[in-house]
């Protein structure tokens, strides 16, 4: 569950119940909006929160009565939003869409937008840097980008790199309160984000940093690669993992050699592998290598022994041994 309240010490918290402070607060901190009560059988109130990291900008922000929010950009930038419950209408130019828990909203680039919001309205809301996401960009095309980058604005969390966004963004902000800017494990998540939205969400230059001589996009592997992650200690073949990245096991096969320097199977044993080795370091007086070996699929003990040894120089009877002071 994402913390709602708390982004930790770093954070800037706004409450008012005065509209004009709104405004003049978010003229400041994110720029010129338009904000207008569509239904005043509430009073107005509204808290927003603020943690500002190295390339992102995390934020919450609740309203009491049903608003009608209006952007209109002057210069490029890319917030992406999503929510624990609820909804609300998102207007762009030829478009209108709903948003719910399924699906998030990314205000892309340099069109209006207007969102018509309910009661009790809250959001959370991912600001990335422009520089960082567009030179992120320039890095996988290996060029400089002329245009700005025009993301669809429906992101559908259900599926494909958009379930994978999500599950990143409520990581993000489960560990918002946990780490300060600098923190390695912080940095590593923000700049998986970035990478990730551009490779797996829709946008002007998609066709380009997917091209048409990939049969499969990272995301997609980064996708089977959490789902050997979540599942190591089930049964799982090649088809398995290919109907999860929704491509052929020759193309699966193929892109994780390209990408990760082995094969699918082989990732799922290396993981499998290192679950042993943990369980071996953290033994109770019941473990033994045989179990720990055979409870993560290993049958042929001389052969899993071997491997041990070759990827953590020492058998996994010393590891035990170490574990239960013997």
């Amino acid at each position: 569950m994402v913390t709602l309240k708390r982004f930790g010490p770093e954070q800037k918290e706004f409450n008012s119940s005065d509209l004009d402070e709104l405004r003049y607060f978010l003229r400041r901190e994110v720029g010129p909006q338009k904000f207008e009560i569509r239904c005043r059988t509430k009073p107005f109130s509204t808290t927003m929160q603020f943690r500002q990291l190295n390339d992102l900008r995390l934020s919450y922000t609740w309203f009491a009565p049903a608003m009608v929010i209006s952007a209109i950009p002057s210069e490029p930038y890319y917030s992406l939003y999503f929510r624990l419950s609820g909804s609300s209408e998102y207007r762009v130019p030829g478009r209108v869409f709903v948003t719910s828990p399924s699906c998030g909203a990314f205000w892309p680039g340099m069109h209006p937008v207007q969102v018509r919001t309910n009661e009790n309205w809250h959001v959370f809301g991912t600001r990335f840097s422009t520089a960082a996401i567009e030179l992120e960009l320039s890095r996988l095309l290996e060029r400089h980008i002329v245009s700005p980058i025009d993301f669809d604005p429906m992101v559908n969390f259900d599926h494909g790199a958009g379930r994978i966004v999500k599950r990143m963004l409520v990581q993000l902000y489960e560990q918002a309160g946990q780490y300060k800017n600098s923190g390695h494990g912080m940095r590593q998540l923000e700049r998986s984000l970035v990478t990730l939205v551009l490779e797996g969400l829709r946008h002007n230059y998609s066709k380009f940093v997917n091209g048409p001589e990939r049969s499969i996009a990272p995301w997609q592997v980064r996708t089977v690669e959490e789902f050997i992650l979540e599942n190591a200690d089930q049964p799982l073949f090649l088809g398995d993992l290919a109907v999860i990245g929704g491509v052929t096991g020759r193309s699966l096969q193929y892109t994780f050699r390209r990408h990760r320097g082995c094969s699918p199977m082989e990732f799922l044993r290396r993981i499998r592998i290192e679950r042993v080795r943990n369980e071996l370091a953290h033994a109770t007086p019941d473990t033994t290598v045989t179990s720990a070996a055979m409870r993560w699929g290993f049958l042929h003990l001389s052969r899993f022994a071997a491997e041990f040894r070759a990827r953590f120089n020492e058998n996994p009877s010393e590891t035990l041994s170490r574990s239960q002071g013997r």
